[in-house]
């Protein structure tokens, strides 16, 4: 089963799961020159919660192994 976890970066799952570019776009998260920090620093950076974020960027690869 696919996972994506928060100690992931930004750049680790786009280039792993290149179909959660859009997801990134959705919640306006730096897909380029911020693809280094994790889904973790991201979202508190951005004010998400990042039990959502990465809900949405499993559902957005689900199908796809």
């Amino acid at each position: 089963m696919a996972e994506i976890t928060k100690e992931m970066s930004i750049n680790q799952v786009i280039a792993k799961y290149p179909k959660t570019v859009g997801v990134f776009s959705q919640y306006n998260i730096d897909s380029c020159c911020g693809g280094y920090e994790s889904l973790e620093n991201a979202a508190k950076k951005n004010g998400i919660d990042i039990s959502r974020l990465l809900k949405s960027l499993t559902e957005s690869i689900k199908g796809n192994n």
